[in-house]
């Protein structure tokens, strides 16, 4: 079987590229062909991917579409219509943006748009997002082959160095990790705080929040941030529109404590015991589980560990039924 895969990809960047990167390895070692065309880039470059999806997909037996929220559907409207152009199966992937927004707008039009069309999330965040909306959906959570992730190449030690990692942008909520983090530097000096990323408020950020402990690293490519996990002891997650978010993934692979925000996917996936958690936009909160955590960090030992043991677990073999059953039912 020939599968195509319709999406906005970005090589090496980690996020629902790095996501779809993992399930076309998997599908692959099933023995089906798996190509993917982009939409993503210029508008020129957008358009040169919409005509060569319609060009080749004739030449498949099934379609996935990629999708989310916003201005990110355009891959899965390409897919479908092609799909229903060239009378072939699919089904549509969708990931985060500001999914309640996005359905309270567009999701009964969307629905009479996809009709029976399966649409596959990672979380139960999505899933019950798009339930609500009568869509025939399906949750699958993401898997990881992390025989190709880096090992690490010496122990786990907490070394008062924290990360973040996304986009510069509002969904992302960089600015509260940096209120956080300013607030903690107040109290006490010995701590560093990196931000990894790049994106429209990124300029703005790094003027307001200038300081010596407060270190903005630029975008760095996926392969090379996995193995800078390794250097903090610490992992930062501020988003609240996220529905599986890969970097918790990544951090929690290289034993991070994990504090994210009580939204979007991650309260559905992991639990109390894995990671800390606090309200969308309490500063003040993450403030005080930094410092708490700086204060004693052999107490938190128990929920690192434990949300590494929860990421080991994302496997082919937990879903590959689940999507075998969607590829090949006719």
């Amino acid at each position: 079987m020939k599968i195509l895969v319709v999406m906005n990809y970005r090589a090496n960047f980690g996020g629902v590229t790095g996501a779809i990167e993992e399930l076309v390895r998997s599908l692959q070692q099933e023995n089906f062909r798996v190509d993917i065309i982009s939409t993503h880039g210029r508008v020129t470059d957008r358009i040169k991917g919409i005509i060569k999806v319609f060009k080749k997909a004739s030449r498949y037996d099934f379609i996935i579409g990629l999708g989310s929220a916003d201005f990110s559907f355009l891959p899965a409207f390409v897919a479908v219509m092609a799909a229903k152009i060239y009378k072939k199966r699919i089904l549509m992937d969708f990931h985060e943006g500001y999914p309640i927004l996005f359905m309270k707008r567009f999701g009964r039009l969307i629905k009479l748009f996809l009709g029976k069309i399966p649409v596959t999330v990672a979380s139960e965040y999505l899933f019950d997002i798009f339930k609500k909306y009568q869509f025939n959906v399906f949750l699958i959570p993401h898997h990881f082959h992390y025989e190709f992730f880096p090992e690490r190449e010496k122990n786990f030690v907490w070394n008062k160095k924290i990360m973040w990692a996304g986009t510069f942008q509002f969904m992302y909520d960089p600015e509260i990790a940096l209120k956080a983090c300013k607030m903690a530097l107040d109290r006490r000096d010995d701590l560093e705080f990196h931000f990894f990323g790049k994106g429209p408020l990124l300029e703005k950020l790094t003027k307001e929040y200038q300081h010596p402990k407060i270190i903005f690293e630029g975008f760095i490519p996926r392969n090379e941030l996995l193995k800078k996990y390794q250097e903090y002891c610490v992992f930062l997650n501020t988003s609240f529109g996220d529905n599986f978010p890969l970097r918790l993934v990544e951090a929690s692979f290289n034993e991070l404590l994990v504090i994210s925000t009580n939204f979007g996917g991650p309260p559905t996936i992991y639990t109390e015991q894995e990671c800390l958690f606090f309200e969308k936009g309490d500063y003040k909160k993450l403030s005080e589980h930094i410092l708490n955590v700086m204060e004693n960090p052999q107490a938190y030992d128990y929920f690192r560990k434990n949300m590494h043991n929860k990421v080991m677990s994302f496997r082919w073999d937990k879903v590959k039924t689940k999507w075998l059953e969607l590829i090949k039912t006719e």
